[in-house]
């Protein structure tokens, strides 16, 4: 009989935690379900992806372990001294989850110190022996079902890493084509965007399978280097790409064929080399070596257009020239890990600096919000007698609570359906079914049977929930061990300690900020214009003004939240009740976030832009013209910042354009008086790049508030219950 992918998998989470109770029931060890945690929580759908979940447990443990040590031996006397620095480390490892690729790590590593901290007491040999006990049953655990996941029906990731290497592929290339058609005016913006989106999701799945296939795949590990370098190809290619798109406003009135006479022959070349990336990742050898292309400006064409037209053009320009760059690095990068070509410096891979911590105000908001849910469940602990779970209610608060906190879109509500059934059917069991066992053989049955049931029913992804709450519950309320007793306050103490947790994260749950979407969005787009209002301020010419280290702070601040903002606005929309904001539709919500993007790219450019060397003849001219548009520019992000529908469209796009048209009669009596070799050297390009980055924020912005216009924003800001 050939069993499905879902009955395999269950039956080695099945078998694997049956052989962890055994083995551990056998040694005389204390908390079996500790193995069995490990076992539930690791299991994933192939065996890198279950390793390196299990390598972060069992690493998060260990630190766990010493950091809980360490504080019961320091503060082991003072117990507010000891909960406060507690409290301390655990917000530190929910800040760092929230925006580190092993969150995995820092979850575990915080819940696993507050286990010791809470079992162990003020006893240090009590603590100790806790803590070694933690580690071992975690560390049989692992073993137990990584022996399992590689001996049983081994799942390598390296199948679903290579499908996703390929499909992400194959979206480039019909991206960079769309890109192409746009560009010559022969392409659609929708098909853009829906690429630009896929190719997101292709890109992070591939980071996922790349971590799993490094473990469970020699052929991975062979290129590690190499895979490491696309993968950072990969990443430059699409920020191109998506900088090169949002340059197409500026140019689509225009002849690019004209202006760029060898486009087709670029496009051509830049097209068959993604197409033999794809191909070459498929297994098929290469055609042909990357040939030239160069992309030759028409200077007697481009010198018949306006000052703002050439700078768009000779912008878009050095962005294909980029694109041209990093598909050559592309194809030898492929060729190396596929045998067709030789290793260069292409493959390797740049040092990335580690960055500072840096601050992140929804990342201080979810630790408020832990901390508040924590120090009430703690005092509630020290202060009210008997109160039901004691110690374990403080556990919960800590690994569901920072959950809870980091995903504040999770609605506590989602948590109670699979909490209740999980416990109502570990109730089951633990009530009429085990205390007419006897032996492990009838044991191990009803484990392996459990397990499976919960496994199989609960396969898919979004039923995670309902998986990992069914196996936790199952350890917990049944409590296996080889001293077993049976009282039914295991059920009742169980369900008392959920029904406070949730009761208190629902109270909180609109600690420090509100959690309704609507409101949320709207504090965000707040946020976000009031960055892009430090960031306008920041680029006067002033070089009398010294450079202070707060100012830099600030200044790195703002443009990280205008770079991440538009992505946290994007994860709240499709948790957005439309039935209550009449006069929305979801359509109009995605337009507004993807204007948002736009002016979220072009103001980076613009920084990057005005950070180039420009020529001092050209910036004493024009210092005021720019400092009258940007104060212009600078008033309207103050404005939206405090409302969304604080500006008119006509009138903006009308106040915008006669800004620009006296910038580009400026432009031209200043051309005409400037000194011919001045206008041919890297300076005059970089002057004409600022000026393009100048004109594309202007309309982005005035795109930006005719996308708002259209949105009934009363809805949005009218309290609710």
């Amino acid at each position: 009989m050939m069993l499905s992918t879902r009955a395999k998998e269950a039956i080695k989470t099945a078998l694997a935690m049956t052989i962890a109770y055994a083995v551990s029931l056998s040694m005389g060890w204390d908390k079996p379900l500790w193995a069995g945690f490990a076992v539930a929580f690791v299991s994933l759908a192939t065996v890198g992806q279950s390793m390196n979940k299990a390598a972060m447990r069992m690493v998060g443990t260990l630190l766990g372990m010493v950091v809980a040590l360490t504080l019961i031996a320091l503060f082991s006397q003072d117990r507010w001294a000891f909960i406060s620095i507690l409290s301390i480390y655990t917000a530190f490892c929910a800040y760092m989850m929230s925006g580190s690729r092993n969150a995995y790590f820092w979850h575990v590593s915080a819940f696993v110190c507050v286990i010791i901290c809470m079992d162990g007491g003020a006893n240090a040999a009590n603590a100790f022996q806790i803590a070694m006990l933690r580690t071992q049953q975690t560390g049989l655990g692992i073993l137990v079902y990584s022996l399992v996941a590689i001996f049983l029906w081994p799942v390598s990731s390296y199948d679903a890493f290579k499908a996703a290497t390929g499909e992400l592929a194959v979206t480039q290339l019909e991206y960079y084509r769309a890109c192409l058609r746009r560009v010559s005016q022969q392409g659609g913006e929708s098909e853009i965007q829906e690429m630009s989106a896929r190719q997101v999701q292709q890109k992070a799945r591939f980071d996922q399978l790349l971590a799993a296939a490094e473990i469970d795949s020699y052929a991975v590990q062979e290129h590690s280097i190499q895979w490491r370098s696309y993968q950072q190809q990969v990443a430059k290619l699409m920020k191109t790409l998506e900088c090169w798109r949002e340059s197409f406003a500026e140019v689509q009135s225009l002849d690019m064929h004209q202006l760029l006479p060898s486009l087709d022959n670029f496009g051509d070349e830049l097209d068959r080399r993604l197409a033999q990336v794809a191909d070459m990742l498929a297994g098929q050898p290469p055609e042909s070596l990357p040939q030239p292309a160069p992309l030759r400006l028409e200077g007697a064409a481009l010198s018949r257009l306006s000052p703002f037209e050439r700078a768009s053009v000779i912008v878009t320009r050095n962005r294909m020239v980029r694109l041209e760059e990093l598909t050559r690095s592309l194809f030898e990068v492929v060729a190396v890990i596929t045998g067709s070509g030789h290793v260069g410096e292409a493959t390797k891979v740049p040092r990335i600096a580690s960055s500072p911590l840096f601050l992140d105000l929804d990342r201080l908001g979810s630790i408020v919000r832990y901390l508040v849910a924590f120090w009430s469940i703690w005092l509630a602990y020290i202060y009210i007698p008997d109160l039901p779970g004691g110690s374990t209610l403080v556990i919960q608060a800590t690994a569901i609570g920072i959950v809870v906190a980091n995903t504040p879109q999770l609605a506590v509500s989602k948590l109670i359906v699979p909490v209740s059934g999980g416990l109502l059917f570990a109730a089951v069991l633990y009530v009429f079914v085990m205390p007419a066992l006897s032996g492990f053989h009838s044991l191990g049955l009803l484990i392996f049977a459990a397990t499976f049931v919960i496994c199989y029913l609960n396969s898919e992804p979004r039923q995670v929930l309902g998986r990992l709450f069914g196996l936790a519950l199952l350890l917990a309320v049944t409590s296996i061990n080889n001293q077993q007793s049976y009282n039914f306050l295991a059920v009742t103490t169980t369900a008392m300690v959920y029904t406070q947790l949730f009761l208190i994260l629902v109270i909180t749950a609109h600690i420090p900020f509100s959690s309704h979407p609507e409101r949320t969005v709207l504090r965000l787009v707040g946020r976000f214009f009031h960055s892009c209002e430090y960031l306008m301020e920041t680029m006067r010419w002033d070089p009398s003004q010294p450079t202070m280290r707060l100012k830099r702070w600030r200044l790195v601040y703002h443009a990280r939240e205008v770079a991440t903002l538009p992505t946290k606005i994007g994860n709240w929309l499709p948790h957005l009740d439309l039935r209550f904001l009449p006069g929305t539709t979801m359509d109009q919500v995605k337009d507004l976030l993807t204007s948002l993007q736009s002016l979220a790219y072009r103001i980076q450019l613009l920084s990057e832009e005005r950070n180039t060397k420009q020529a001092d003849f050209l910036v004493q001219e024009f210092t005021t013209d720019f400092r009258s548009w940007r104060i212009q520019v600078q008033s309207c992000f103050e404005d939206m910042a405090a409302t969304p529908d604080a500006m008119d469209f006509i009138k903006i796009r009308t106040l915008l354009d006669e800004k620009l048209g006296q910038l580009e009669e400026r432009v031209r009596e200043v051309l005409d008086k400037a000194p011919e070799t001045l206008t041919r050297d890297q300076e005059a390009v970089n002057f004409y790049s600022l000026l393009g980055a100048f004109r594309s924020v202007s309309e982005a912005l005035a795109h930006y508030v005719e996308k708002a216009a259209a949105i009934n924003w009363t809805p949005w800001q009218e309290d609710r219950f």
